[in-house]
């Protein structure tokens, strides 16, 4: 597949590598397509591992208790991945498990990753599941030793060697080789491919299992931050978090930044994402009494955003630091302009009013006054 790799997997006490440990690693090293070394070994996590977790590895405190610490057996997993690409199945949870405890010990890991879940999906895309269960159904894999570190290990080797029979060793090396070129920040897991997200202004929604966001983020290039995101999960324990929870995103295009600062700004305070920085009220009343201004306008003004590669042109319109509605066509703003809406003020579009009006060019957007706003 590639001409050196480490296949690993780990078992470990939960699914957070910021707060979880390490229970079990197992590794083999594979160079020109020929196994030269294979480790295994429980490893003590220094916590009480949760029953359920225990109930599905079958490792006990017991089994773990006289165990070698991660940093006992850190300098063998060192020299086995020294050289060698780092390939798991979902490797962007046991790159971040290893990662995580190598960082207590104050070793920095330069890596290259390989997720075989992505490899999956690329050669076999006319799959939906690329989970390990589905693997196994799917090619009729057997292990007795299923969640235990060696087992899955073998049954991923055994699924590339099955993929090289069936599609041919270059078609195999050539996916590989491609998804090592291209990065493997992004999380296997995810659903949502990151190709689709448009390289335009708007705001993305990450989600996990449930119906509540995990985050709500807004860009200029939505793609681009996407991705800046899971890059940073190896350094951020909020970014880490995230990338391990994440099933697949949202996303709502618009003409230009305002646009998407004011539409974050509505999302994040009506879903209350999880993961989003909350900030504090008294911060809130003390920076409305210390800094609001007087509205600078006789009435209603509006602020027009085009986009020029999508064609898309929003007006956002506001009235005494309020946001009135955001439209885009000329019926709807004649309509906004008659309108008679109670105002609702909020301290997160004052800011960002107050801040585009204070540096306002009129190169991105244009501001003007909406006649008849008070009758």
């Amino acid at each position: 597949m590639l001409p050196c790799f480490v296949m690993l997997d780990l078992e470990t006490t939960g699914g957070s590598a910021v707060r979880d440990r390490i229970t079990e690693i197992a590794a083999v090293r594979v160079e020109n397509g020929v196994e030269v070394d294979r480790w295994s070994t429980l490893v003590n996590p220094g916590v009480s591992i949760p029953s359920f977790i225990q109930s599905l590895t079958g490792i006990t405190d017991a089994m773990v208790e006289d165990a070698p610490t991660f940093a006992q057996v850190a300098p063998r997993l060192l020299e086995l991945l020294d050289g060698a690409v780092f390939v798991a199945h979902n490797v962007g949870f046991d790159h971040g498990f290893v990662v995580n405890e190598l960082a207590r010990l104050e070793k920095p890991l330069k890596v290259e990753r390989l997720c075989t879940v992505r490899l999956s999906r690329k050669l076999y895309p006319q799959h939906k599941g690329h989970g390990l269960d589905a693997i196994m159904q799917r090619h009729g894999l057997r292990t007795l030793a299923r969640h235990r570190a060696m087992g899955d290990v073998e049954v991923v080797l055994q699924w590339l060697q099955l993929a090289q029979a069936e599609l041919g060793t270059e078609a195999v090396q050539r996916e590989a080789a491609a998804l090592l070129q291209g990065g493997t920040s992004v999380p296997p897991q995810l659903e949502t491919p990151v190709e689709d997200i448009p390289d335009t202004p708007g705001v993305y929604l990450f989600y996990g299992e449930g119906r509540t966001p995990l985050y709500v983020g807004k860009s200029v290039n939505m793609r681009t931050r996407v991705l800046a995101h899971f890059q940073s999960a190896a350094k951020v324990a909020r970014e880490a978090r995230i990338a391990q929870e994440i099933r697949r995103i949202e996303w709502h295009d618009t003409a230009g930044e305002l646009g998407a600062l004011l539409l974050q700004t509505r999302l994040v305070k009506e879903l209350k994402p999880l993961h989003n920085r909350k900030s504090s009220k008294k911060a809130q009343v003390d920076l409305v009494q210390q800094t609001l201004q007087g509205w600078p306008h006789a009435g209603r003004i509006g602020i027009r955003e085009h986009h020029a590669r999508t064609g898309r042109t929003d007006v956002h319109v506001f009235d005494q630091w309020c946001h009135v509605a955001t439209v885009h066509s000329a019926e709807d703003l004649d309509d906004v302009r008659h309108s008679r809406q109670a105002l609702a003020f909020d301290l997160e579009t004052y800011r960002v009013l107050a801040k585009r009006l204070a540096a306002l060019t009129g190169r991105d957007s244009t501001v003007f006054p909406l006649e008849n706003a008070h009758g």
